[in-house]
């Protein structure tokens, strides 16, 4: 099994944390797995460790010493390019809540990965004893962690303080991250399970590294000198071999661990003496204490030392002092001392789950007085320290971490064969998108911004539930569980609400049907659109370009969006039907399509009830459907008598049958057909054709290269067809405003149950897919938000994964016009651009809007000034 630890602690450092996570993977390396950690950075220098990744962190920003490192989408291409270079992850666990772990979180949801969490400390308790200001400290914790991680508002309430119930709120909503929580201890579970956590949750303690707990032991074995020895006999106590009560500290210099306290409560005992090992932020203090009480020859500060260091010093000291309360789940330095048989003077009664019964000695409360009152008591009677010495060797070797790694790979073993069992994997798995409210769900956050709102879910997760109001739809994250449901790999879908919302104007078009009904119309239409017939639709369409741009208005305001529409409009209207009597129907479409196509996507956005509310905006829309509808059949049925070839779409669609089954299309179905196209061209063709107006004219590099390739090739000419494989730059313009801004969501209905990438979906699930959201993630574009054409180059474009190339969708559901936009988008950016230097209006900022499946710029004004 080949695991992914993430901590956001360097194994280097030194802490609780560390020791806990460095036994857990000599503990797995050891029983054959193969680990990868993940972890800040640490200043200091290291050995080298090919499996250790470490990510970037904030210039200057420390934390209780520690680099602070945030779910950057650079340590997010970090973790997914060691996640390709190393082989299959079969498990990720977490260790910490915070950047490290979130990123690991992240990593996991896009890979499609297991989590594991380890809750190993009390945040709460840590903000509160460590901030000058806890409660907006652990609030702005609790911000930042759900700006990457999705919060449930609910909270059972457990009378703490305002600073430890934020504090909860980031702990649990990581632990509902993962798939399976384990926590050290029992008191600690049970703190969750109060909390409200309804993850699996299992106990499982942390471990001492085996090699290192045998290598203290020989060290104590083989020492001779008299401080080097435990004291477990009567005659070491008695009055002339007894010398003062040995007390050691092991644990970070910090309040909430109580080194102030614990040398008070040295000071206040004669006849003892502390050995501190251990560093942080209260050392100063500590030595201020230290002067002050006169304790140099009694307390001795020993710095930051290695695990082992610690283990042979219990060998030779008398007791551990380890004061903390309300802070520590478990603390590895009460294991350690088990382990090597050092009794333990403690004060937080949940410790006691570790110190096994009689091994130590709990304080009557945790106040300083009590803790030297213990102390005192030992260093009067040292001989109670012999049963307690007894006690511990009876549990020596519960913490040896061999004996609890199989445990640990237990649950992971768990978390994997549900995943492989029957393929599917649980709906509770799928993460929910942050910013959910009552009733609306998700929708204000994609009203408010559609784009960045798709954008961000794909650190999230391969699926990602949001809701549109009250009903949950499964945004896919990954080409290839786009692929799955393109090439029906997943299951069936259905696309019935959308044929609702349509079917006054649209009644059974290819967009609408599914199954074997899909398939038959796509072989129908495909005849119109094959190379020949798109040879003679190119002519058609140079020949509008050129009228539609020596027409173009010089030096005075012009709006290129409208434009952009009547030209596309005029272009598909003119391919379609090409006959004398499409006249009419031409202008019916000029006049009615654009309006129709925006109803349209309005009613698909809407409930049905409240659909069914818009009573005047209803009988216009059926009203103009009928007309428009009316107008196009009148044409369909003149070129059915005339029965010839106009050398255009309609008479390609009147005079084709299907040569497997002999069907011919209806003029109903050929109606819906020439709507569809229409429609498509006024909503996605001209706004990409618009886009790659922008970014020509907002990238002056970029204009200036395509200005050359004209003067080379078209000059003061018109544009022609072959021009088309002439403007190899002007290509490159396009393919990647096709991906900078492509379709941001198209969707389906699950047709019955349906598995996507191990997940059933139940009958009836919308599924939701965005092109943009694809594009513009960096695991498939390096630098996605850069509108670069030359990625597209040869040597370049090879390094793009084939699968995530998705403007014109993919499998069943592939736009069969896609060479016609590109076409025409193409033919109308060389007439354009040969003939004129567009100038933008500076005081107007474009913007997209998105109430079409494509972004649009809501306007593009400019003034026209000839070359």
């Amino acid at each position: 099994m080949h695991v992914a630890l993430f901590t956001d602690f360097h194994p280097a450092t030194l802490g609780g944390i560390q020791t806990s996570v460095n036994a857990l993977r000599r503990g797995l390396e050891r029983a054959g797995h193969r680990v990868t950690v993940f972890a800040a950075p640490t200043p200091e220098s290291t050995e080298p460790d090919p499996d250790l990744v470490v990510l970037s962190a904030l210039t200057g920003v420390r934390v209780n010493g520690f680099a602070m490192v945030l779910p950057t989408p650079d340590n997010a291409r970090r973790i997914d390019a060691a996640f390709a270079d190393r082989g299959p992850i079969d498990i990720v666990h977490v260790q910490t809540t915070y950047g490290v772990a979130i990123a690991g979180l992240r990593a996991a949801r896009r890979h499609g990965i297991p989590v594991v969490q380890t809750v190993h400390s009390r945040d709460d308790a840590f903000i509160q004893h460590t901030s000058p200001a806890p409660y907006l400290s652990a609030l702005a914790v609790r911000l930042l962690h759900g700006r990457f991680v999705p919060h449930r508002k609910s909270l059972s309430h457990n009378g703490e303080s305002r600073a430890a119930r934020q504090a909860w709120h980031t702990m649990v909503n990581h632990a509902r991250a993962a798939d399976r929580v384990i926590v050290p201890t029992e008191h600690f579970a049970d703190r969750f399970r109060a909390h409200g956590l309804d993850r699996p949750i299992r106990v499982i303690s942390n471990g001492i590294d085996d090699e290192l707990l045998d290598r203290a032991r020989a060290a104590t074995a083989t020492a001779t000198a008299d401080d080097a020895k435990p004291r477990g006999s009567a005659a070491d106590f008695t009055p002339e071999t007894a010398g003062p009560l040995r007390v050691l500290w092991c644990a970070r210099l910090s309040p909430e661990k109580r080194i102030l306290e614990a040398i008070e409560a040295v000071r206040r005992t004669p006849g003892c003496t502390l050995d501190v090992y251990g560093s942080g932020d209260q050392e100063a203090a500590a030595r201020a204490a230290i002067e002050a009480g006169d304790l140099a020859d009694r307390v001795r500060l020993h710095g930051g030392v290695p695990q082992l260091d610690c283990l042979t010093a219990m060998a030779a000291h008398d007791v551990l002092l380890f004061p903390s309360v309300g802070f520590d789940t478990q603390g590895m330095a009460l294991l350690e001392a088990v382990a090597m048989g050092l009794p333990v003077v403690y004060c937080d009664p949940d410790l006691a789950e570790t110190v096994p019964q009689g091994g130590g000695l709990r304080t009557r409360d945790p106040s300083v007085a009590s803790i030297a009152a213990a102390l005192r008591d030992l260093a009067a009677d040292p001989a109670q320290l012999i049963p307690m010495r007894k006690a511990l060797s009876d549990h020596a070797d519960t913490a040896r971490q061999s004996r609890l790694i199989a445990q640990v790979t237990a649950e992971y073993t768990e978390l994997t064969a549900a995943r492989s069992d029957d393929g599917a994997a649980s709906l509770d798995g799928i993460p929910t998108a942050p910013g959910r409210l009552p009733l609306l769900g998700h929708s204000l956050a994609a009203l408010r911004g559609a784009l960045p709102f798709v954008a961000s879910l794909a650190e999230i997760g391969p699926i990602v539930r949001i809701y549109l109001g009250p009903r949950p739809a499964y945004v896919l994250t990954t080409p290839e569980l786009i692929r799955e449901v393109g090439f029906g790999e997943a299951g069936s879908f259905h696309r019935e609400e959308l044929r609702e919302a349509m079917h006054e104007v649209i009644r059974g078009a290819s967009n609408v049907l599914s199954g074997t009904p899909h398939e038959l119309r796509r072989r129908m239409i495909a005849p119109a659109l094959r190379q020949r017939r798109l040879a003679e639709y190119t002519v058609v369409a140079a020949d509008l370009a050129n009228a539609w741009a020596d027409a173009l208005p010089a030096d005075r305001p012009l709006n290129l969006v409208d434009e952009a529409h009547r030209l596309v409009l005029d272009t598909i209207s003119a391919t379609l039907f090409t006959a004398d009597f499409g006249a009419e129907a031409k202008r019916e479409v000029r006049a009615n399509v654009p309006w129709l196509l925006g109803q349209v996507i309005q009613r698909a956005a809407l409930p049905r009830a409240v659909r069914r509310l818009r009573v005047v905006a209803n009988r216009r829309f059926a009203a103009k459907s009928a007309a428009l509808r009316g107008q196009i059949a009148a044409v369909v049925a003149e070129y059915r008598k005339s029965d010839r070839d106009f050398h255009d779409v309609l008479s390609a669609l009147v005079r084709h049958t299907d040569p497997e089954t002999g069907a011919r299309l209806s003029d109903e179905e050929i109606v819906d057909e020439l709507i569809l196209m229409l429609a498509a061209g006024v909503g996605s063709t001209a706004s990409i054709m618009t886009w790659v107006w922008h970014e020509t004219m907002r990238n002056q590099d970029i204009g200036d290269e395509l200005r050359r390739e004209l003067d080379d090739f078209v000059a003061a000419g018109p544009v022609r067809p072959d021009h088309l494989v002439a403007l190899p730059y002007l290509r490159l313009v396009v393919l990647e405003t096709l991906r900078f801004w492509g379709p941001w969501v198209s969707t389906q209905t699950a047709d019955g149950p349906v598995t996507i990438g191990g997940v059933t979906l139940p009958d009836g699930a919308m599924v939701v897919y965005s092109p943009y959201l694809v594009h513009h993630t960096e695991r498939y574009y390096p630098a996605p938000e850069t509108f670069d054409p030359d990625r597209w180059f040869a040597g370049r474009v090879e390094e793009i994964d084939k699968k995530a190339i998705l403007p014109f969708g993919v499998g069943a559901r592939h736009c069969p016009g896609n060479n016609f936009a590109v076409m025409t988008i193409t033919l109308a950016t060389a007439a354009l651009f040969a003939r004129w230097r567009p100038e933008p209006d500076p005081g107007y900022r474009v913007r997209p809007t998105t109430l079409d499946f494509v972004p649009s710029p809501a306007e593009l004004p400019v003034v026209l000034h000839r070359r």
